[in-house]
C-alpha cells in the first residue's frame, strides 16, 4: 500500500495510540510532526472529540486528523461523516490487544490507492470504496455515502438506492461491458456486495476480511442480483 505521510510522523501517532489504548487517541498530522491531542469525548473508549481550542490553534496546519480504534477493525458512519465535514484526510490506527494491526488514511484529497491487494477496512477499503476508486482512477468523482458496518441488516435496500443516487442505472446482463457494476448477495438475503466487470470474464471486488482481487465472474453467478452502468462515463 502507498504511504501518504512521512513514516516517522506516522510512527509518532502509532506510539501515542498504544499509549492511550484502550481509549481512542486523537491528534493532527502537521507539516513536520504529529501533534497529540486530548480526547475530550465522554466515552473515550468508543469515541473521540477534539476541543475547539485545539482545532483553532492548528487549523491552518492540519494535513490529516488521526484517531485510533481499540479492537474494532473498521470505521463507521460517524467517522465518515466527520471526515467529509472536515475537508481534510483522516487516518485511523487499528489496534488489537494494544498492538497496531493497520493504519489507513482516507479522503478524496488523497491520491487513489491501487485497486488490487487492499486489506478490508469497512468504510475505507470495502466493496463500494473499490467501485468509487475504480472510477476515480478514470477521473470521475463518484459520490461517497457514510455507512455503518453490516448496514444491510437495518437498511436492506441501501446499496441499490445509493448507487442509483450516485449515478448508476440498472442494465440487463446481456449488455454487460467493462466498467459495469455487479451486485451480489453474500451471506445475506439482499444485495450487500458490489464489484466491477473488468473484461475477459473477470470481476474486480473486495470481500469482507479478504484482500481486494480479480476473480472469474462465473463463480459468482448464483449470487448476482443485478448489473449497473455509470451514466456519466
Amino acid at each position: 500500500m502507498k504511504e501518504y505521510f512521512d513514516r516517522h510522523i506516522v510512527m509518532q501517532a502509532e506510539l501515542y495510540a498504544k499509549e492511550k489504548y484502550p481509549e481512542e487517541m486523537c491528534g493532527f498530522i502537521l507539516e513536520d510532526r504529529f501533534q497529540p491531542l486530548t480526547n475530550i469525548a465522554v466515552n473515550k473508549v468508543n469515541n473521540f472529540r477534539v476541543s475547539e481550542n485545539d482545532y483553532l490553534q492548528y487549523r491552518n496546519e492540519i494535513k490529516a486528523v488521526v484517531h485510533s480504534h481499540a479492537d474494532y477493525p473498521h470505521i463507521g458512519k460517524t467517522d465518515m461523516e466527520g471526515q467529509i465535514r472536515s475537508e481534510v484526510p483522516w487516518g485511523v490506527i487499528l489496534l488489537k490487544c494494544g498492538a497496531v494491526e493497520h493504519i489507513a488514511f482516507w479522503g478524496d484529497k488523497l491520491p487513489v490507492q491501487d485497486l488490487i491487494g487492499r486489506p478490508f477496512i469497512h468504510g475505507i477499503y470495502d466493496c463500494y470504496a473499490l467501485v468509487r476508486d475504480y472510477w476515480r482512477h478514470k477521473g470521475f468523482d463518484v459520490v461517497d455515502f457514510p455507512r455503518e458496518n453490516l448496514w444491510w441488516e437495518k437498511e436492506p435496500s441501501m446499496l441499490e438506492d445509493l448507487c442509483v443516487e450516485a449515478g448508476f442505472d440498472f442494465i440487463d446482463e446481456t449488455e454487460l461491458r467493462i466498467g459495469d457494476v455487479i451486485f451480489a448477495k453474500v451471506l445475506a438475503p439482499v444485495a450487500n456486495h458490489s464489484g466491477i466487470y473488468i473484461g475477459d470474464g473477470l470481476m474486480l471486488h473486495h470481500l469482507y476480511n479478504k484482500l481486494s482481487r480479480r476473480e472469474p465472474l462465473h463463480r459468482w453467478k448464483k449470487h448476482v442480483t443485478g448489473y449497473l452502468r455509470y451514466r456519466y462515463a
